[in-house]
């Protein structure tokens, strides 16, 4: 039986754990981000420096709250738009803590607003190596005996 293969258990078992995290992590900050959003103080940021490594990809704004001057990181959880410095955008400051923003459309500034891309590719990462195992359990099988089919 394929199931009884160890890659193929390991690989789902990572990709539901992966899969629920990644959604569970979106959900909870996108609830946040929504909050920011309805209940924040609107301003204007100006993107200040853009951030695009292997691994993450962010992008610095500078913002006034109160008369105060910030500055963030906006990350999303999934592909990020290609910004060039000096482009404004609107965003909404927690009226608590302004150092939190969001944008309505899905950026915000915690560290783990990323972190969904990541656990999505990971679980996405299991299904294809049970598949892979999955589908090599079947070969051998086959070639065991032609005759019959597992």
């Amino acid at each position: 039986m394929i199931f009884n293969r160890p890659l193929v258990k390991w690989g789902l078992l990572g990709a539901v754990v992966f899969g629920l995290l990644a959604a569970g992590l979106f959900a909870v900050d996108d609830r946040l981000r929504k909050d920011v959003v309805e209940h924040g103080i609107r301003t204007r940021a100006v993107i200040i420096s853009d951030h695009d490594n292997e691994i993450d990809h962010w992008f610095t704004v500078s913002y006034t709250v109160q008369g105060e001057q910030h500055s963030a990181n906006l990350r999303s959880p999934w592909i990020m738009d290609k910004v060039r410095e000096g482009q404004e955008l609107t965003v909404y400051a927690d009226r608590t803590n302004p150092d939190l923003i969001a944008t309505e459309d899905g950026y915000a500034t915690p560290v783990w607003t990323s972190a969904p891309g990541a656990l999505a590719v990971l679980a996405l990462l299991g299904v294809f190596v049970a598949v892979v195992e999955g589908g090599r359990s079947l070969r051998r099988a086959r070639r065991a005996d032609p005759r019959e089919t597992p």
